[in-house]
């Protein structure tokens, strides 16, 4: 592991931070009333149960609330190690069950804790971008959500997020809040064809989670992945999964 990685102390299931969780939640709702409007579809493709990634596009720090205020289950978020510089930052991420990533390097440490989270029965959310483009578009990911997604034989559900880079921009919560908009996809199972995913099914399989990510996204965010989001389920490494929960009323 990095030795510039931070250290968070992270241990998925202790019994006080769900409770921190959902108070956090309930205060990061209130916020979202006041700053922004939420659209979100394709809870339904949210499993009830069991172990889940969720990796979604990166467009500012307010899709991390926007992902995690509707689903029912918690989110444990892998957050880039910039924040945990702040001390505000690194208590909160920790105390919610998240943890800290060195994006400049193979974070051993982050898998584990990944690795941990999954194995728990629980669910992951990973933004694998890394930073935000200037121009909000998609930008090449990191595979190492596949890497994961492979150890672990996880489903991962797409999530785009748009809408969320004007919030709290120019006074306009003020006069007409923006909307963010939030869409779940179906699920996607990787499957490697050996023991270990090689270089080229970690490539296809990234390219095929963006691109089920792109094509749920206004053309305008699709970026990189324009292509890929228009043959998207055509990747040779994954092979798409239905949804093993029925759906999940908005909260």
């Amino acid at each position: 592991m990095s030795s510039n990685s931070p250290q968070t102390g992270f241990v998925p299931g202790t019994p006080e931070r769900p409770a921190f969780y959902e108070r956090s939640r309930f205060l990061a709702k209130l916020v979202q009333g006041i700053f922004f409007k939420l659209d979100v579809q394709g809870l339904e493709n949210i499993p009830a149960d069991g172990p889940v990634m969720i990796v979604s596009n990166h467009l500012s720090f307010w899709d991390i609330p926007s992902l995690a205020i509707r689903p029912r289950r918690m989110l444990h978020f892998i957050a880039k190690s910039e924040y945990a510089r702040n001390g505000f930052m690194r208590w909160l991420f920790t105390n919610l069950e998240s943890f800290f990533v060195d994006r400049g390097e193979s974070d051993m440490g982050a898998i584990r804790n990944a690795l941990a989270v999954l194995k728990a029965g629980q669910m992951l959310a990973i933004y694998p971008e890394g930073h935000r483009s200037d121009d909000h578009a998609m930008i090449p990911a990191h595979d190492g959500f596949a890497l994961i997604a492979f150890k672990a034989n996880v489903p991962i559900i797409p999530a785009a997020t748009w809408g969320s880079e004007v919030v709290g921009k120019g006074g306009r919560f003020l006069f007409a809040a923006p909307t963010v908009h939030v869409r779940y996809g179906a699920p996607i199972h990787l499957m490697p064809v050996g023991k270990r995913a090689t270089r080229e099914e970690l490539t296809a399989a990234t390219e095929q989670v963006m691109g089920a990510i792109a094509a749920q996204l206004p053309t305008q965010y699709r970026g990189v992945y324009a292509e890929a989001a228009q043959h998207n389920g055509t990747g040779a490494a994954a092979r798409p999964t239905s949804a093993t929960s029925e759906s999940q009323a908005a909260l």
